[in-house]
């Protein structure tokens, strides 16, 4: 399995991967504090990845620029994580790119492939007393404290210390990526997914990309979001980092008497599952406005008819160009 971020490669790590591990696994800033010693040697490095790092969900946090592995990162089965349907997230950075924000990019990857690839529900972590980086990227990732220990066993350093332990639910996961009113000056990204090819290969059968010089914005965001009067509705998805990921709309179609959804997320983050969720954001924002069915006409080659239905969309037609579907969401 090989994940992919903004700045990353999320990869396996390899005998050969020795060189770059040893010129950061052996600064006494990284290991010791994480409960693991110094490497001591390529070589010690070398049996360190063939006997510990090469398993599976352990990844090596390899750098886009330079291609060569910074640090590690991995899902873990152990005494505090046992069941099936959990694990523990482990990390550690090279010191030169410490305060980067590259353990909360990697690992928000790697908690999206935990909860909807692997289906897992709890995600643990945990950091010794005295690591208030470690610390700092679990709330960033919205993990919530749960105990602390006062002898908690560290193994390889052969001691006990203080450890703190957090837990983040898959549910309280899904709700990092919230909805968004965005400003008129915000439409510079939906601009920008508009003209993005990629971005807009679903509207093929429609032209593709479709223009939105700014002189359209200040009627457009009257149109849709300060005189919606109750028709329209638009919002961003935004994840917890800040970034806008995609759009999701209704609106009331007068000539078939029925309210039509839309959704698009952004090309590079697709095939992460925020299609779906946005979709989920999506029905739960019509349903609290009194709409009790939600429509959408998809191009009968559009993929996203899979997250559809997925969801909860029900076929009720189809021609040879497009296929109408439909959801109840009051009962």
């Amino acid at each position: 399995m090989i994940l992919e971020t903004e700045r990353l490669i999320l990869r396996p790590w390899e005998e050969t991967d020795a060189e770059e591990c040893y010129k950061y696994a052996k600064d006494p800033r990284v290991g010791p504090i994480a409960g693991w010693p110094v490497h001591t040697s390529e070589e010690d490095s070398r049996q360190v990845i063939r006997n510990v790092l090469m398993v599976p969900e352990t990844y090596a946090i390899v750098l886009k620029e330079t291609g060569l592995p910074i640090g590690s990162i991995g899902l873990h089965h152990n005494d505090l994580a046992e069941k099936e349907d959990e694990a523990e997230l482990g990390y550690w950075l090279g010191v030169d790119y410490w305060g980067q924000g590259l353990v909360p990019e990697a690992a928000r990857e790697l908690l999206r492939h935990a909860f909807l690839d692997l289906n897992l529900v709890r995600i643990w972590c945990g950091y010794y007393d005295g690591n208030d980086k470690s610390k700092r990227v679990q709330e960033k990732l919205g993990f919530k404290y749960q105990w602390t220990t006062g002898d908690a066993p560290v193994p390889q350093m052969g001691e006990t210390r203080k450890g703190h332990v957090s837990l983040l639910m898959k549910e309280e996961w899904g709700k990092l990526i919230m909805l968004y009113t965005p400003s008129l000056e915000d439409l510079w990204f939906r601009q920008k997914m508009m003209a993005d090819m990629e971005t807009m290969s679903y509207n093929r059968a429609w032209g593709g990309t479709i223009p939105f010089p700014k002189e359209e914005w200040s009627g457009w965001y009257d149109y849709w979001i300060i005189k919606h009067e109750g028709k329209r509705y638009y919002r961003y998805l935004k994840d917890n980092t800040g970034h806008f990921i995609g759009e999701i709309a209704y609106h009331y179609d007068s000539d078939r008497k029925l309210y039509l959804a839309d959704i698009i997320v952004y090309a590079p983050y697709r095939k992460k599952g925020y299609g779906g969720i946005g979709l989920d954001l999506l029905c739960n924002a019509a349903k609290q406005n009194g709409i009790k069915l939600l429509y959408d006409d998809l191009a009968i080659d559009n993929p996203a008819i899979t997250m559809f239905l997925k969801n909860g969309f029900m076929e009720e037609y189809r021609t040879h160009e497009i296929i109408m579907l439909k959801k109840e969401l009051c009962r």
